[in-house]
């Protein structure tokens, strides 16, 4: 069962049915992690599943150490580090699966910050594709609230892309 880590600080189990803004922050810049060089940081705000492998299900994976890049996320639920989980990041068409080994967890006040190193060298590309993803649709999503729904996603997209893309991390 995947367990759904996109739970912020700010939902309420009360408050079902109310419509809560999101914050504007203009889009932050920090994509990379600071804990670790190497690690894109998957924003809060945006749906990430995750499931850990059973020892039976992670053995069939060959471990390398040959993958550059990583992803860190919140979780409610602690990770211990070494196991195996399986990461699945939903877009607007697809549905993006990930395994990694988790390689640090940091525990802050409500939550717990959980590092993967991918374990496949060809995800890497399309993981940073797919956080790319997730940070513009959000950033789409809080100019349209600020400004209108009206206002081009072409547009938007590259906005962002001149304004952010350049630091965000590369391979």
């Amino acid at each position: 069962m995947l367990a759904n880590v996109c739970l912020s600080s700010t939902q309420n189990p009360s408050a079902i049915g109310t419509v809560i803004p999101p914050k504007f922050t203009d889009q932050a810049n920090d994509f990379q992690n600071d804990l670790l060089e190497g690690f894109i940081r998957h924003p809060q705000r945006f749906p990430l599943k995750f499931r850990r492998l059973r020892f039976w299900q992670s053995s069939k994976f060959e471990i390398t150490e040959d993958s550059n890049i990583g992803l860190t996320f919140s979780s409610k639920e602690y990770q211990k580090p070494g196991s195996i989980i399986e990461v699945t990041i939903p877009t607007r068409k697809e549905i993006h699966h990930f395994m990694g080994k988790v390689v640090m967890v940091k525990e802050s006040n409500n939550h717990y910050e959980i590092g993967i190193w991918l374990l496949n060298v060809e995800d890497a590309p399309k993981l940073r594709i797919v956080e790319q993803i997730c940070h513009i649709e959000l950033y789409l999503k809080d100019k349209r609230h600020k400004e209108g729904p009206f206002l081009s996603k072409e547009k938007l997209t590259e906005e962002w892309i001149s304004r952010f893309a350049s630091s965000f991390p590369a391979i």
